[in-house]
């Protein structure tokens, strides 16, 4: 698929040029796009003082953005701070500027780890290492949702001042912020949406069991789980925690089907998936929020007409199945 995103754009080489010499105080001699992405642009910098680092310089057409989208750096970085505080192995932060002013996108630089996301290599481990390191993946998975938060929000609203006391009025200002971006765009039906919303009215008491606001990635699947290249490879690192939440950790089990499918991780996690009707009420709930998420991302920042439809579809299955299955919500009008 060409990169048909309106949010993405290359970095020339002045402008890494520039971003090196004023962030780290040295040269590079080399540099590589890692390509995949369609929000961020990336690079890895081998440089002449500060070895090798991975650039991360945020999106361009910042008014197709999200809300919580806008501060995803500053939300990331401190994800890392509290990690790197309780000894979970994530990125080593040189630099986050958003000021805007190096490069007119906020960027971040990081410590380059010699490893491969466990997507890339996870066919070539042999069963007792696919094992053993989702083992690894489910001790830091619950040692990083360990972390509890004063409020439930994003992570940089939080850390601000803002945030909720309760979890549903999270979710529904949540809900609120995308409707407000995606209304004017058509996908959904004034119906559609509204069908949605009920789903989280009728939820609150369901959501509000969550008591404690704690440390969710919010994006928690093999991409963003880093493996050493090693004859006896190792977990190496969670990464890409820019969208994080304080919230219900269940959310990171709300769409990624790969925790369901490795009882070692499960191992490592200390504690199994709950299947009770509330906890599966609120992980379709999160799914639901994804879909509509993905759905306007996939219509206003990447422009693949495909992806929108099946997202959509995906929201508008998970709001029936509220209603259908458990009562959540009103049918779509």
């Amino acid at each position: 698929m060409m990169n048909s995103s309106s949010v993405y754009r290359d970095l020339t080489e002045q402008e890494l040029h520039v971003v090196i010499e004023r962030s780290l105080h040295t040269m590079f001699t080399s540099y590589e796009p890692l390509t995949g992405g369609l929000f961020n642009t990336t690079y890895r910098i081998r440089t002449a003082d500060c070895g090798t680092v991975v650039l991360r310089a945020g999106p361009v057409n910042r008014h197709l953005l999200m809300t919580f989208e806008h501060e995803l750096m500053i939300s990331e970085n401190e994800v890392y701070s509290l990690c790197s505080a309780k000894g979970i192995p994530v990125s080593d932060v040189l630099v986050c500027d958003t000021t805007k002013t190096i490069l007119d996108r906020d960027f971040m630089i990081v410590r380059n780890i010699p490893s491969c996301p466990m997507s890339q290599c996870e066919q070539s481990l042999s069963p007792d290492d696919y094992a053993r390191i989702c083992r690894e993946i489910g001790e830091a998975t619950r040692r990083f949702h360990a972390i509890e938060g004063t409020k439930f929000g994003r992570i940089a609203e939080v850390k601000r001042g803002g945030g909720f006391d309760r979890w549903s009025d999270c979710m529904m200002t949540e809900f609120e912020r995308w409707d407000a971006v995606a209304a004017p765009t058509g996908i959904y039906s004034p119906a559609e949406r509204d069908a949605a919303r009920a789903a989280l009215t009728d939820a609150a008491d369901i959501l509000d069991e969550i008591a404690t606001p704690r440390l969710a990635h919010c994006d928690l699947w093999f991409g963003n789980i880093l493996v050493t290249k090693d004859e006896h490879p190792e977990f190496a690192a969670i990464i890409d925690a820019d969208r994080a939440m304080w919230g219900d950790t269940e959310i990171d089990f709300s769409s990624i089907p790969w925790t369901k499918e490795s009882p070692s991780f499960w191992d490592g996690y200390g504690s199994p998936l709950p299947m009770d009707a509330h906890s599966r009420i609120r992980r379709l709930i999160y799914t639901m929020m994804w879909s509509l998420f993905d759905s306007y991302v996939w219509h206003n920042q990447y422009h693949v007409p495909d992806s929108t439809v099946y997202t959509k579809n995906k929201a508008l299955t998970q709001i029936r199945t509220l209603c259908k299955d458990y009562g959540i919500g009103t049918e779509i009008g």
